[in-house]
């Protein structure tokens, strides 16, 4: 039997208005310290975006450090990142699920796209959750030992 999100999804999300400024973003998603990325959201909580921790370290690194490294960003970049100030800055665009997918669906956006965990919507799309990598693989070791 194939399992879908709704099987190991959790019920919590960090939730981040569009014009937050960065450094509130920051701490929001420092603060919850169970999920790496922040779901930007629009006053209905329609997901807009996603800010992970390569964002916010690409963020830090312009803002903080005034280092750039130059494989890492290309002149353009360098110069939005020099002039955000707001979550809708530094998101990239958003992924995502629905409950009822399969698990398989969350897998393979996480590995295409380098994320450990994945939001999950409604048919709206409203954030509801997410799901993450460490309670497939948990759940991926009761189901083996079972066998």
């Amino acid at each position: 039997m194939k399992r879908t999100v709704k099987d190991l999804m959790i019920n919590r999300f960090v939730s981040i208005s569009e014009n937050d400024l960065i450094h509130e973003a920051v701490k929001k998603i420092a603060k919850d310290r169970a999920t790496m990325i922040g779901c930007v959201v629009d006053e209905e909580n329609r997901l807009k975006g996603l800010i992970t921790p390569k964002e916010l370290l690409k963020a830090v690194e312009v803002h903080e450090y005034g280092t750039i490294k130059p494989t890492f960003f290309e002149g353009p970049e360098v110069l939005h990142l020099l002039s955000s100030r707001y979550a809708k800055d530094i998101m990239c665009a958003p992924i995502s699920v629905r409950e009822n997918d399969e698990v398989q669906k969350a897998i393979t956006l996480m590995i295409d796209e380098g994320f450990y965990e994945v939001p999950v919507v409604n048919a709206e799309g409203r954030v509801i959750g997410e799901i993450n990598y460490f309670d497939i693989i948990a759940s991926s070791i009761e189901h083996l030992k079972r066998e």
